[in-house]
């Protein structure tokens, strides 16, 4: 499935193009099927093993470089759920969730704008329910995919099969802060006995598009229009005679209760025996009522059930468990960045411009593996040009060769170890 896409400011919110599809910026290759691809293309066999050489180098110094944002994001979030003061947790609120948002775009998610959202129908035709998402309840609520595909979903329903194509969003993390009421002791008025102002924050994996309000907390099942017609209409015309046969009834019970209470006189034997019979009447028809009630409340729970079921079978992680996976997924990104950069200069020569890159490395991917991706070229130049691998030949952009390179890399990882201007000076 081709998904087009435009080049976009990181971080920011995207919709679907004009045909409903969204564009895709991930590499969704594994890292080590994508260096074996790059090794064998356009490398001798001794540069090959200098490049791998190289690449596995640059997932160490990713990973360094990462390491203080994992520490940072865990130590923002245990800060926010310790914190009592309004004021202070706003400010905490506010730096986690730059932080994770900037996280999330160096991994190359992608925010689902809030249009597109509420464009999300609260109809599941394939799981036969309808919702409703407390939005109410919600300060913040922010919804980032990763990865697109289009799959064919099929539903038999009585003696005839259905079949849709939807789009599959592969990784998806949710980000809901609550309102703060300023009592920080309520519970239960939030889904889940959450505690107002703090901070919730799941994925998961291969969600349907249209099912992305489900993800949010604190969403319920509700009687859809089918299940009204299906639960109402019977009780509607059966309850047509059972109300013809209360009114008089009601009658008759009136009578005898006067007779009762020494309001009236005495009460007959034909009309006890109609007192009987307006009792059963009475009873019939809280029976049939209590048997529409469970009616209902049995297809609201196999519903709840199937609803339930989606969400639990699609989390991947919650909370600062997050941070862990997004982490690890930034800095697998950002070395795929650089290397499919590198590579398409080393190997295949200088280019004039970014553009001239850009269609290079896509063309590369497409050709290779059958993606189409918007490859974030700016961002993979800036790394380059910071890790020192970047020269200009002439007035084209151009790499130095793979004995520089590895000799850059190696006088940086030094550097961040190098503690020599840190010692305590003589006497102290």
């Amino acid at each position: 499935m081709h998904i087009s896409g435009r080049k976009r400011r990181k971080n920011a919110a995207v919709a679907p193009d004009r045909a409903g599809r969204l564009p895709m910026h991930a590499i969704r290759v594994r890292r080590s099927v994508l260096v074996d691809a790059l090794a064998a293309d356009g490398l001798t066999p001794g540069d090959e093993q200098r490049f791998r050489t190289l690449c596995n180098f640059l997932g160490a110094y990713f990973h360094h470089e990462f390491y203080a944002r994992l520490t940072s994001l865990k130590d923002l979030h245990a800060r926010l759920h310790e914190c009592r003061d309004t004021a202070s947790a706003t400010a905490l609120h506010a730096e986690l969730e730059r932080g994770l948002v900037a996280v999330l775009g160096q991994a190359n998610f992608e925010e689902m704008d809030t249009t597109a959202i509420a464009q999300g129908s609260s109809a599941h035709p394939h799981l036969e329910v309808q919702t409703r998402t407390p939005h109410d309840q919600y300060e913040t609520a922010r919804i980032f995919y990763r990865g697109v595909r289009e799959d064919r979903l099929t539903r038999r329903r009585l003696l005839r099969r259905h079949e849709w194509r939807e789009d599959v969003l592969e990784d998806v993390v949710i980000f809901v802060r609550f309102r703060d009421t300023g009592n920080h002791q309520a519970t239960g008025a939030l889904p889940g006995n959450a505690s107002p102002g703090s901070v919730l924050i799941k994925s998961f994996r291969n969600v349907a598009r249209n099912e992305l309000p489900m993800l949010l907390p604190g969403v319920e099942v509700v009687m859809s229009r089918k299940d009204a017609i299906l639960i109402g209409g019977p009780a509607l015309l059966g309850g047509i005679p059972v109300a013809l046969n209360i009114l008089p009834a009601l009658s008759v019970m009136l009578v005898l209760a006067g007779a009762w209470l020494g309001v009236s006189g005495t009460v007959k034997q034909d009309d006890m025996m109609k007192a009987v019979g307006a009792l059963s009447a009475l009873v019939g028809a809280g029976a049939f009522m209590f048997r529409q009630y469970a009616s209902y409340a049995f297809r609201k729970l196999r519903y709840q059930k199937r609803l339930a079921d989606n969400v639990y079978f699609r989390n991947v992680n919650n909370d600062t468990g997050v941070f862990d996976t997004l982490i690890g997924a930034a800095e697998d990104q950002e070395i795929k960045e650089v290397i499919l950069a590198y590579h398409a200069l080393l190997a295949h020569g200088p280019v004039r411009t970014s553009t001239d890159l850009d269609r290079r490395v896509e063309a590369w991917l497409e050709r290779n593996f059958g993606l189409s991706v918007d490859f974030e070229v700016d961002d993979a130049l800036s790394k380059l040009r910071r890790l020192g691998f970047l020269s200009q030949d002439g007035d084209q952009l151009a790499v130095g060769g793979l004995d520089h390179a590895l000799s850059g890399l190696d006088t940086l990882w030094d550097r961040l170890y190098d503690f020599r201007d840190s010692k305590p000076a003589a006497g102290t």
